[in-house]
């Protein structure tokens, strides 16, 4: 019996595990997991320390009865520490009792996934200091605001995990306070929707430092009591660091496998590495930018979804491609909505596009009809007219506006395009000239020298 061994038990490994499965069943399918859990949803973990989660096996995607029922043996707490390619084994090393032994396969996918990276800076550690990665994280943060009560917290990094970490803390009563080493907020946003985002969290009470350098740790016990920075000595009780990810493939520096410079694996669009037998998929992985044409690297579990599927599939013998991705993530800030997808203009700008941009606001539905709120919307083409990204931050219809955004960008539309595009109006929901319309006109005339 042919036999598929997957390294990973989260959204990409358990994906291309379940599709071989329904593909060839005659095929075994064996994961590796180096955590404790498996197959959860990582993007749930704030949601759980604030509470709107309630319970941390809420966030399981597959029950063991499910994971059962596909024919996938999954094996906790055994990670894998290195590759034999021209053997087709791995070593294993199972945690716990310290055991090490050999693991035989016919088709290997690696999915290893991210993990979380830390300043390096001496000292960062502590009962108080937390990442929001993985359930464990999770588990060990909601213990922590349930049994010490903490009445004060430090988010350090204002990308999507420290902003929704911020808001579930805060909505839990605790005073924030937020720093980042550089002056963006989420990922690129232009000034004018940066500064929106920005008014939003000192409107809600966190305590904003952005272009904050953090030189020192100092801690009491086991505690770190504060972080001693250029703006001063920022004291609380509990510290919270989301400063990135990295791909989790160590043990495999000094394999064939072809890696980029931050360790993420290169593939092609079958999710094959170019070693015979051995696929990956999900965050250890660069992906291919549809906008730019460069690899890039873009850890979010509805990637990781699709590439494990796409990994099973050519598994199993089928021919099916991943293309690309556009970038595109939402996310919320207390009222606030705010996506992007493609290309911010520096980001252009360093692919090589020569850049012009718009920038509107607007209102969410007919001006005449109850509630909504303030619309901004950022879009980026190059001087020819080609769509390159866009940004939108709003009371509401974010989701849909980005979404519509993605979809213009993967097709190659033009700003031309945009302008015409057939959207849906209603009162409730937008005025007749939906926001983005606006923007997409806005940036026509620019394009027209108007």
């Amino acid at each position: 019996m042919p036999r598929l061994l997957v390294i990973g038990g989260m959204a990409a490994g358990m994906s291309a595990a379940s599709k071989l499965r329904r593909l060839r069943p005659e095929w075994e399918a064996t994961v590796l997991e180096a955590g404790p859990d498996r197959s959860y949803g990582a993007c749930g973990l704030p949601y759980l320390a604030g509470g709107e989660v309630r319970d941390a096996s809420d966030l399981y995607a597959l029950g063991e009865d499910e994971i059962a029922a596909r024919g996938i043996e999954v094996r906790l707490r055994q990670r894998v520490t290195a590759l034999q390619e021209g053997r087709k084994r791995v070593e294993v090393e199972e945690l716990g009792s310290g055991r090490r032994r050999p693991e035989a396969y016919d088709a290997l996918l690696v999915a290893t996934g991210a993990r979380a990276a830390l300043p390096s800076l001496r000292g960062l550690s502590g009962e108080n200091l937390f990442t929001l990665h993985d359930l464990g994280d999770g588990r060990r943060l909601q213990k922590f605001l349930e049994v010490e009560h903490p009445r004060s917290a430090l988010v350090w990094g204002s990308g999507y995990i420290g902003l929704e970490a911020v808001e579930n803390l805060a909505r839990r009563g605790l005073s924030v306070t937020l720093i980042n080493r550089s002056v963006r907020v989420l990922r690129d946003l232009c000034p004018h929707l940066r500064e929106k985002v920005v008014l939003e969290l000192e409107a809600r009470g966190v305590r904003l430092l952005l272009e904050t350098d953090v030189g020192e740790v100092l801690s009491s016990g086991n505690r770190i009591a504060s972080l001693e920075t250029d703006r001063g000595s920022l004291a609380a009780d509990l510290f919270l660091v989301a400063t990135g990810v990295r791909p989790d493939t160590d043990f495999l520096r000094g394999s064939p496998l072809p890696m980029a410079a931050n360790g993420a694996l290169a593939v092609d669009e079958t999710c094959a590495t170019g070693i015979h037998g051995v696929w990956a998929a999900g965050d250890c992985c660069e992906v291919t930018h549809l906008v730019s044409g460069r690899p890039t690297y873009i850890p979010l579990g509805t990637t990781a979804n699709k590439m494990g599927r796409v990994a099973g599939a050519n598994i199993a013998g089928e021919r099916e491609r991943f293309p690309g991705v556009v970038g595109t993530a939402v996310t919320r800030v207390f009222s606030l909505e705010a996506g992007v997808t493609g290309l911010s203009a520096p980001a252009a700008e360093a692919a090589g596009f020569s850049v012009e941009t718009a920038t509107v606001d607007g209102w969410s539905r007919a001006g005449y009809y109850p509630g909504g709120g303030p619309v901004a919307i950022s879009l980026v083409s190059d001087r020819r007219g080609r769509l390159l990204g866009g940004h939108v931050v709003g009371a509401e219809g974010t989701k849909g506006r980005v979404d519509t955004l993605a979809a213009a960008l993967t097709a190659g539309l033009r700003v031309e395009d945009l302008v015409h595009m057939d959207l849906a109006y209603a009162p409730p929901f937008a005025p007749v000239w939906d926001p983005l319309l606006v923007a997409a006109s806005a940036l026509r005339n620019k394009l027209r020298g108007r």
